[in-house]
C-alpha cells in the first residue's frame, strides 16, 4: 500500500524530499536532496490516489525506462527509479526554468494573447523535434507533446519531458509491453492528432503533428481547434484545417509558416516523415527569417557558423517578448493566399468517419445545414460588395480614362523620376551612392553594389537598399537584376512626399522574393505607391571582398512598370 509522502521524507534512503515543485493530474513532483551525491534533484511520485493502480503503476516504470535511454541534449536525463513501500519514484535532473505552458499564461493578458517571435518559436520548435527524432530513434512515440511538457531553461535551452504515455513505435497486438489498447485516445485534447482520435495506430508523424500544434499556438496566441468540451475540441480536427497562420501574424515568413502548415496535414502521409526531416526544414527556414523581420542588432553572426547551430534567444529577441499592437489591416501574401493554401496545402481527409461524430452527444454534433447559413451570407455580401467595387471601377475609368481609385488613392501611370541608394545607419543615409547611375544605363556590365560586410544578412542594419521616387502615385512591377546568389529582399512603399527616413518607418512589406541563384527578382507592388523601397536582406559572397567580410549585393539593372 503506497503512504503519502510529505517533506524531509527519505527515499530509498538516499533522496530527502524537500518541497512540491509541480503538481498534475497523476503525479507530484518535488524538489529533493541527494544525500549520497550532495547534488539537487527532482523526484517524481504518483499521487496516493492512483499509486496503487497497476496499470499506472507500470506506466510510471515505462517512463522510467524509456527516459533511461534517451541520453540528449532535449530530454530531461532521469537517473535512478526506486520502488518502496509500494510506491515508484523517478529520480531525474532537476530543471531551473519554467514549463511553455507557464510562460504562455503568464505573458497572456486579457484581450492581447501570449504571442512568442518567431525566432523563439523556431528555436522551440526544432529542440523538441530534436528530441523527439531521438526518441523515435530508440523505437519511442511520445503521445502527449504539449507546451507543459516542455521546459525552458534562463539559457535559453529547451527540454522535453514527461514520457508517461509513451509506448513503442513497433509492437504487436499480442503484445504485453503496450499497456493501451489501439481505439483509445492518449494524451491532452487539445494535441491530439487526427489518428490519435480516430484510434488508429501510431507512429512519428502523430508527434510532428501535436509539435506543430504547439508552434501554431506560439505564434498565434491560441490553439487551432477550442470547442465546447475536450471530445469535441479532439474530433474538430477531423472536419476542418487550422486558420492559415499567415492570416494571423503578418511578421511571420512564409518559409516557417510552410513548415508548420505542412506538420499539420490531417493526413500522416501528407506530414513530414520524421522529425529529422522537421530539424532540418526548420532549419532551412531559419535562413528566411529575415524576409519578415530582422532584429535591430541583425542575426548574430556566431549562430551563422554552423547551420545545425540553435538561435538562443538574446535581449533584442527575448523569450517572451512584448507583445504589440495587433495590425488590424491585412497586407497580400503571395506565399500563403487562399488560392494557394487550396491548391498546394489542403489535405483532401475526409470530413471524419461515423464513430468520430457518434463519439459525440447528440446535443453536441454539429449541424452541417445551420453552419452554412452564415456563410451563405457571407458569400451574399461579398457578391454584392464586388459588384458594387466593379460598378465604382467603370464609373472610374470612364471618367477619367487613365486613372484609377484604390483605398480613396487616385493611382494612375507613373515612371522613375529618381533612384538613390538607401543606409539605414549610414551617416548620410546612403552607401555607393556615385554608383547608382548604372541601375538606369540598361547595360547588365555595369553595376551598382554595397559595401563588403561579415554577415550575409548585413549585421545591426538588418538591411540596405535602394530607393526609387516616381513620378505620381501608381501601381505596376518592380524588377531588379541581382548579379550573384543566393539573395532575399523586400519591398516597402509609401504615399508621402518624402519618402520616411528610419527603416522602422515603412510599415509592412508589400512583396518579397529570394533565390539561391542570380537572376532576375520581380516584386508586385498592389499598393499606392510614390516611393518604393527595395531592401536588401540577404546577400552573397563576393571575389571582390575580403576573407573577413565576404559578402556583398551587387545589382545591374532596376525598374518599375506602372500597371496598365
Amino acid at each position: 500500500m503506497a503512504t503519502s509522502r510529505h517533506s524531509h521524507d527519505l527515499i530509498g534512503g538516499r533522496y530527502r524530499l524537500e518541497s512540491t515543485i509541480a503538481s498534475g493530474g497523476m503525479a507530484d513532483v518535488w524538489r529533493a536532496t541527494d544525500l549520497q551525491l550532495g547534488r539537487v534533484v527532482a523526484v517524481k511520485l504518483l499521487k496516493q490516489s492512483v499509486a496503487n493502480d497497476v496499470v499506472v503503476a507500470e506506466r510510471f516504470r515505462r517512463e522510467a525506462r524509456a527516459l533511461a535511454r534517451l541520453t540528449h541534449p532535449n530530454v530531461v536525463p532521469v537517473y535512478d527509479c526506486i520502488e518502496e513501500h509500494g510506491q515508484v519514484a523517478l529520480i531525474m535532473r532537476l530543471i531551473e526554468g519554467k514549463s511553455l505552458r507557464h510562460l504562455l499564461d503568464e505573458s497572456g493578458s486579457g484581450e492581447q494573447p501570449a504571442q512568442l517571435s518567431v525566432h523563439t518559436t523556431v528555436h522551440i520548435g526544432r529542440s523538441i523535434a530534436a528530441a523527439l527524432a531521438k526518441a523515435h530513434s530508440e523505437n519511442i512515440v511520445h503521445r502527449d507533446i504539449k507546451p507543459a511538457n516542455i521546459l525552458v531553461q534562463p539559457d535559453g535551452n529547451v527540454l522535453l519531458t514527461d514520457f508517461g504515455i509513451a509506448k513503442p513505435l513497433k509492437a504487436t497486438e499480442d503484445d504485453g509491453t503496450d499497456l493501451t489498447r489501439v481505439d483509445i485516445m492518449m494524451g491532452t485534447a487539445k494535441y491530439l492528432s487526427p489518428e490519435q482520435v480516430q484510434g488508429r495506430p501510431l507512429d512519428a508523424r502523430a508527434d510532428i503533428y501535436s509539435l506543430g500544434l504547439v508552434m501554431y499556438e506560439c505564434l498565434a496566441g491560441h490553439v487551432p481547434f477550442k470547442e465546447d468540451n475536450d471530445q469535441a475540441t479532439a474530433v474538430a480536427r477531423l472536419q476542418r484545417d487550422p486558420t492559415p497562420l499567415g492570416g494571423i501574424r503578418t511578421d511571420v515568413p512564409s518559409t516557417v509558416i510552410n513548415v508548420i502548415h505542412k506538420m499539420l496535414r490531417r493526413r500522416p502521409e501528407n506530414r513530414f516523415t520524421s522529425c529529422t526531416e522537421v530539424v532540418d526544414a526548420l532549419d532551412e527556414a531559419m535562413n528566411h527569417l529575415h524576409d519578415a523581420v530582422t532584429p535591430p542588432t541583425g542575426m548574430n553572426p556566431s549562430l551563422e557558423a554552423s547551420p545545425t547551430a540553435r538561435l538562443r534567444p538574446n535581449s533584442i529577441d527575448p523569450l517572451m517578448p512584448t507583445k504589440q499592437q495587433r495590425v488590424l489591416h491585412a497586407v497580400p501574401d503571395r506565399d500563403n493566399t487562399p488560392e494557394r493554401m487550396d491548391r498546394e496545402q489542403k489535405d483532401r481527409t475526409p470530413k471524419g468517419t461515423a464513430r468520430s461524430r457518434a463519439s459525440l452527444p447528440a446535443t453536441q454534433r454539429t449541424s452541417t445545414k445551420r453552419n452554412y447559413i452564415p456563410v451563405v451570407f457571407l458569400l451574399v455580401a461579398a457578391l454584392i460588395m464586388s459588384f458594387m467595387l466593379w460598378k465604382g471601377l467603370q464609373n472610374t475609368r470612364s471618367n477619367s480614362g487613365t486613372t484609377a481609385v484604390i483605398d480613396n488613392i487616385k493611382v494612375g501611370p507613373v515612371s522613375v523620376q529618381n533612384v538613390r541608394s538607401y543606409d539605414p545607419n549610414g551617416d548620410d543615409g546612403i552607401e555607393n551612392e556615385d554608383m547608382i547611375p548604372a541601375l538606369l544605363d540598361n547595360n547588365p556590365a555595369t553595376t551598382w553594389t554595397t559595401v563588403c560586410y561579415g554577415d550575409k544578412y548585413f549585421g545591426s542594419k538588418g538591411g540596405l537598399g535602394i530607393l526609387l521616387s516616381l513620378t505620381g502615385v501608381g501601381i505596376g512591377t518592380l524588377t531588379a537584376n541581382f548579379v550573384n546568389g543566393p539573395w532575399s529582399a523586400e519591398v516597402f512603399v509609401s504615399t508621402a512626399d518624402t519618402a520616411p527616413t528610419g527603416l522602422n518607418d515603412w510599415g509592412l512589406r508589400v512583396a518579397d522574393a529570394s533565390s539561391e541563384t542570380p537572376g532576375i527578382g520581380k516584386f508586385t507592388v498592389e499598393q499606392p505607391a510614390r516611393n518604393v523601397l527595395l531592401v536588401l536582406r540577404r546577400i552573397g559572397t563576393s571575389s571582390t571582398c575580403s576573407n573577413t567580410n565576404p559578402y556583398k549585393g551587387v545589382l545591374s539593372d532596376i525598374n518599375f512598370t506602372s500597371a496598365k
